[in-house]
């Protein structure tokens, strides 16, 4: 299952999970930009490559407290203001915790979730069927920073769009692996060289890519960065072949809720809390295994 808060590095990771997994459904939740824009950035997506997976509607808004978009990182409909037709199909019906809760109990032990969004969708089904840790085989998370916020000082932004929900995630028990911001930017960004190649190559892929990420491009240069992260891709090609991670560790991590660090990830680093590890948290992927497989097979 993709859980998504489509724009446009989820979109690429979209076309990735695509190719190299199964997926039974794409689920919608509150982030980046509008709703109604990620439903139809995720609609668009799938018609766009052929792809005929359903999307089911989530969570509109976090479990508590406000948060804001992102159009400045991924424009104003989150596709670099890529002005799309009109998808032709439409979301199904059902609700996508609801959803998540089924398809754990139609493919109990099998399932894997590519959460790369905030985790308000999750953490609702868990809520309503805590028997799902049991039945779901592992949870793929993009999110959390070790200390380079991407949208406070301390905070990464699927954390911070909703902590409560990534705090009854990493405690409820379920197999995790947490891919962290800062992972992406070293590991997955594209840089000068490669979007140039991308550019000139056009492949149907290579013009979707560059139309989906020229305004995030814009904005990590205007930031001091390298080009567009891909940290969404970068989560979904760790859960397709595990060879990519060069460094992790078990350790306890939480997430805070409160005051100017609220949505940062905190890691017991040295067993400070007497807590036994809940999550596995990469720290160090294979860049040029990632970009190879990125640039050469996903998007060739």
């Amino acid at each position: 299952m993709f859980d998504s808060d489509t724009a446009s590095d989820d979109s690429i990771a979209i076309l990735y999970a695509h190719k190299k997994f199964r997926v039974e459904a794409v689920t919608i939740v509150s982030g980046n930009v509008s709703f109604e824009h990620q439903v139809r950035n995720a609609l668009f997506t799938l018609e766009y490559f052929g792809f005929d997976t359903p999307v089911y509607l989530g969570s509109k808004r976090p479990i508590l407290g406000l948060w804001k978009t992102a159009e400045e990182v991924h424009g104003t409909n989150g596709l670099g203001g890529w002005k799309y037709p009109d998808p032709k199909r439409k979301p199904e019906r059902g609700f996508a915790p609801d959803i998540l809760v089924d398809l754990s109990r139609r493919y109990e032990g099998e399932l894997e979730i590519l959460a790369v969004s905030p985790l308000t969708n999750i953490a609702l089904a868990y809520l309503k069927d805590p028997g799902i840790v049991e039945r779901i085989s592992k949870v793929w998370i993009m999110g959390g920073a070790f200390y380079q916020g991407n949208t406070t000082m301390s905070a990464e932004f699927n954390f911070w769009v909703d902590p409560e929900a990534a705090k009854i995630v990493l405690s409820a028990g379920f197999d995790i692996t947490i891919v962290p911001w800062e992972v992406a930017v070293d590991a997955a960004t594209i840089k000068d060289d490669e979007w140039t190649y991308i550019l000139e190559r056009g492949t149907q892929a290579d013009k979707f890519f560059i139309q989906a990420n020229k305004v995030s491009r814009e904005y990590s240069k205007s930031k001091g960065g390298g080009g567009c992260v891909q940290p969404d891709s970068l989560t979904v090609a760790i859960a397709n072949d595990r060879r990519l991670v060069l460094e992790s560790g078990m350790w306890y991590a939480d997430v805070e809720t409160c005051s100017t660090a609220r949505g940062t990830m905190l890691v017991d680093f040295y067993s400070n809390t007497g807590k036994a590890p809940n999550v596995e948290i990469v720290r160090k992927a294979d860049r040029s295994t990632f970009m190879k497989t990125l640039i050469e097979d996903v998007l060739a």
